[in-house]
């Protein structure tokens, strides 16, 4: 290096050369760190960033960051890596929250970050520079007398929480009613839950409704004529025990209008099921045939004498009693 001709070569071309390099790698690659603050109390938090900026055709590695920069310094949270594209460049940044339980001046390390030209296997290694951070006992008062020991803060519970002990409390409040409630049943010989009893249906409306099925059932149609006509007295001995409170069931066609005569039951719709009874015993006792006319002659009228005498009529509540005296024969002539 002492040679003359050696300095030469060294100063004239060598040396502009490695000072061009440095220039370009400045201008390309730049890296920095910085605090919010230099001086905390010791468990106090405090901010610290660092980022890089690089130049177009750079990729950068990014460092990973532990839960500590050094014995001293612990990283209490670290933010996600932003991203800027900056005049062409491209600017990385990280924060992180970092603090220390020790006191005295302690030094923050600086951040190592790798870059490489997009195509070049070479790594450029950049650093962020080294920060200090002092950290202070806080000053105690011994003059003051020394306090008690803070208790917790205690806060209300919310709405969220106390719902399930609400619930809970229902459900138990529940079963315990409900306990109750089958002592008592129990002791009475009751069902826990009793059935709720559908209301009857009125008689008048039971009985059309059994007729007109009757009739959609068209049991005449398929020659079983005695079924047919047993079924239409037995709904009319069903209506008329329901309505009249006799037993129509049990008795013979003749007992059933006999029965009737003592009700003021209209002549018209009496001579209609006289006819329905009669031709009824005709089929099942004398194997008449009747016509298909007289089939349906005879649910017809059954179905005359159930709407003219139903109970919901003002005059057939009054009906209701026995009449002393029998059927007047001039009714509705």
């Amino acid at each position: 290096m002492n040679h003359p001709i050696i300095k030469s070569i060294f100063c004239f071309f060598i040396l502009p050369a490695l000072l061009s390099g440095l220039k370009l790698h400045g201008q390309e690659v730049t890296s920095w760190s910085k605090i919010d603050t230099n001086a905390i109390l010791n468990g106090q938090q405090v901010n610290m960033q660092f980022g890089i900026r690089v130049a177009d055709g750079y990729q950068v590695n990014w460092p990973v960051i532990g839960d500590t920069l050094s014995s001293k310094i612990e990283v209490i949270e670290k933010s996600t890596i932003d991203t800027l594209v900056d005049e062409g460049a491209l600017r990385l940044m990280q924060q992180l929250t970092i603090t220390s339980f020790d006191s005295g001046y302690f030094e923050i390390p600086s951040i190592d970050i790798q870059v490489f030209a997009v195509g070049d296997t070479l790594l450029k290694t950049t650093s962020t520079g080294t920060l200090f951070l002092k950290v202070n006992v806080p000053v105690v008062d011994t003059a003051q007398a020394i306090k008690p020991i803070v208790v917790p803060i205690s806060e209300p519970y919310t709405f969220r929480e106390m719902l399930p002990w609400i619930l809970i409390g229902l459900l138990v409040i529940a079963l315990i009613v409900l306990l109750v409630l089958y002592l008592k049943k129990r002791k009475k010989n009751q069902p826990l839950f009793e059935r709720r009893i559908k209301p009857a249906l009125p008689p008048h409306v039971l009985a059309i409704n059994k007729l007109e099925e009757l009739r959609l059932a068209r049991v005449w149609q398929s020659g079983k004529l005695k079924q047919y006509h047993s079924e239409i007295t037995d709904i009319m001995r069903e209506y008329l025990d329901n309505r009249y409170h006799f037993d129509a069931p049990e008795m013979t066609s003749d007992e059933i209008l006999g029965a009737l005569k003592k009700y003021q039951v209209n002549n018209q719709v009496y001579e209609k099921l006289n006819g329905v009874l009669f031709l009824a015993d005709m089929v099942k006792f004398a194997k008449a045939r009747p016509t298909p006319l007289e089939n349906d002659l005879s649910l017809s009228h059954c179905v005359d004498f159930v709407n003219e005498t139903k109970e919901d009529k003002p005059e057939n509540r009054e009906a209701d009693q026995p009449a002393t005296s029998e059927i007047s024969k001039t009714n509705n002539h």
